[in-house]
């Protein structure tokens, strides 16, 4: 992982097999975040993501890829160093993967962009 500083922008580059969701909590702990706007793109080799269920939409369904997907876009915000992502990608056979962010494995690279209104 390599972090680039500009202004109240921090640039997070993921190499590949870096965990986003343990690089995102570290770099939280280590700058002190507490409010902050997430985007970003990249690839993935593994994918963990929910869908609101119809039964309950208190819970989600999950859903696990492991294949090249490619995030054409990640977003969402940290509030209280609580992390909440949604993702738009898709996997080598063209489907369309939508939800809730849970986990993911960087294949070859992933950017991501924290615009940082608030740290401790």
């Amino acid at each position: 992982m390599e972090i680039e500083e500009k202004s109240n922008l921090l640039i997070i580059y993921l190499n590949r097999d870096e965990d986003l969701f343990a690089q995102l909590n570290d770099v939280i702990r280590i700058y002190r975040l507490l409010t902050v706007k997430i985007s970003g793109f990249g690839y993935l080799k593994r994918l963990e993501y929910g869908l609101l269920s119809k039964i309950d939409p208190l819970f989600l369904n999950k859903f696990l890829i492991e294949d090249l997907i490619t995030v054409t876009s990640l977003s969402g915000m940290i509030y209280n160093k609580d992390i909440n992502l949604m993702i738009t990608s898709v996997d080598k056979d063209n489907n369309k993967h939508i939800g809730r962010f849970i986990s993911g494995v960087v294949a070859e690279s992933f950017t991501i962009f924290l615009e940082v209104m608030k740290t401790e």
